[in-house]
């Protein structure tokens, strides 16, 4: 909300000059006016002095139909340029009574930018919360840390235009991408917001993961399409690809827009995008979600998300049990939830599995099936979704590191460890465990002085189960 004193600020700026003050620049009214058909479009995407007079000139339109008086004065002493004696002469009153009317018309002036600005925001809202899926959750826990560290680089206007969520499947990356837009949408930071997802995955109520095939892989002429899709540039059939890519570079230097790539590993030649990313960049910022750690692309910031603490993860089971009406969960014992959160960790999409499952098993029957080395209906869908792909694209070398961590435990090996259970060389276990920590199978604790290794208990349960079947 602007109040009086930004609002004369804004009249005495009408014609300018130089300063790197403008209170109506973020206002959403601006933002509307310059995508309008209207006078005002041209003049709002003119740059600041010009944004300001639109928003100006539009709002004393409609001051003229409540108070043509007011709007009379404000234009003459501000737009005209009148000095005070000139514009009391006219209206034949004193200096005095004519300053006490302009306080009386920038008062009703503000008002009326105020309805204005909370009508355009709105619509703003609801224009950009469209372009969203309806979340998966309904409150997300355990995010705090992660929640301040990425809010800081989004908003940051001079870096980090380029911001990754990286972990293993199921961790919720997703859903904290979704809740990192949605506040985002509530503030004046970013002019556009889009969302752009190349693979769809569900969980049922049964506990059963459900996984949409069949989608053609996202590339870079797609993406390029469904972006301009999204901010209504025009792609008829006779716009060719290169008309495209040019007018969403254009639009994306303009403005500022937040972009959401969601599932960054499925994109086709995912490598090969970053570098156009970094070309559409600044003001433009982009969030990706991947599955494929970041930490070697210059210029990317990259955050791994972690699993729920135990606290979290009990939360969380309480949570969605409420949500469902599991009467019987929502008042289990703490020491009930925690054999749950032993077997199966933080991973909040293998809780929720287990939660569904719990609908119609016993908890000791589940836990087991789980846990089982061989597939079961409870373990297979979870591990084939988040393990299945990268297992098969290991080589040898990679797999006997990660069978060698399944002894590690929470402590983790350091190399020189992992190098004596692996029996492998220090070079060979170098180069495997830089490639699994960028896959996300394997975590990094410790410090910066002593690096250790560890794995997911969601992976350890995995591992044993390929090392019984091998």
């Amino acid at each position: 909300m602007i109040n009086s004193d930004d609002v004369l600020a804004a009249l005495r700026l009408w014609h300018g000059g130089e300063t790197n003050y403008w209170p109506l620049q973020q206002m959403r009214l601006g933002l509307n006016l310059s995508q309008s058909e209207d006078v005002y479009s041209t003049l709002a995407e003119a740059g600041p002095a010009a944004n300001n007079r639109a928003i100006l000139s539009y709002a004393l339109e409609q001051l003229r139909n409540v108070s043509p008086e007011a709007e009379e004065l404000l234009r003459e002493r501000f737009e005209n340029r009148r000095d005070v004696l000139t514009v009391a002469n006219r209206l034949n009153i004193s200096e005095s009574t004519l300053y006490y009317r302009q306080r009386q018309a920038v008062s009703h002036l503000t008002e009326i930018l105020n309805q204005l600005e909370d009508l355009a925001s709105t619509e703003w809202r609801a224009k950009m919360s469209s372009r969203l899926s309806i979340p998966s959750y309904e409150t997300l826990v355990g995010i705090e840390e992660a929640e301040k560290t990425l809010t800081d680089a989004l908003f940051d206007e001079n870096g980090h235009f380029i911001v990754s969520i990286d972990g293993i499947g199921g961790l919720g990356k997703t859903a904290l991408a979704d809740h990192l837009a949605r506040q985002t949408i509530k503030t004046t930071r970013f002019d556009e917001i889009a969302w752009v997802t190349a693979k769809h995955t569900h969980l049922s109520m049964l506990g059963r993961l459900q996984i949409e095939s069949g989608r053609p892989a996202l590339t870079l002429p797609l993406l390029i399409e469904k972006l301009c899709i999204q901010f209504n540039l025009a792609t008829g059939n006779s716009s060719t690809h290169l008309q495209r890519q040019r007018m969403l570079y254009k639009f994306l230097k303009d403005r500022r827009c937040f972009i959401i790539v969601d599932n960054l590993e499925t994109v086709a030649d995912y490598q090969s995008l970053i570098p156009e990313l970094q070309t559409w960049q600044n003001p433009t910022k982009f969030l990706l979600t991947s599955r494929i750690r970041l930490l070697s692309e210059p210029g990317v910031f990259s955050y791994s998300h972690k699993e729920l603490s135990q606290d979290a993860a009990l939360q969380l089971i309480r949570q969605e049990a409420k949500r469902g009406g599991f009467t019987d969960l929502v008042s289990a014992t703490n020491e009930e939830l925690l054999k749950i959160y032993e077997v199966v960790g933080g991973n909040p999409l293998a809780l929720k599995l287990i939660i569904g499952q719990l609908r119609f098993y016993s908890l000791s029957s589940v836990l087991s099936r789980f846990t089982a080395k061989k597939p079961t209906e409870t373990n297979e869908g979870i591990f084939d979704y988040i393990f299945r792909e990268i297992w098969e694209s290991l080589d040898d070398n990679s797999k006997t590191i990660l069978i060698s961590l399944t002894q590690a435990g929470d402590s983790g090996f350091t190399i020189e460890h992992l190098v004596a259970v692996s029996e492998l060389t220090e070079p060979v276990v170098y180069n495997s465990v830089t490639g699994l920590v960028l896959s996300s199978l394997v975590d990094i604790a410790g410090s910066l002085l002593e690096r250790r290794y560890k794995l997911h208990r969601l992976t350890e349960i995995f591992l044993l189960r390929m090392f019984e079947e091998s």
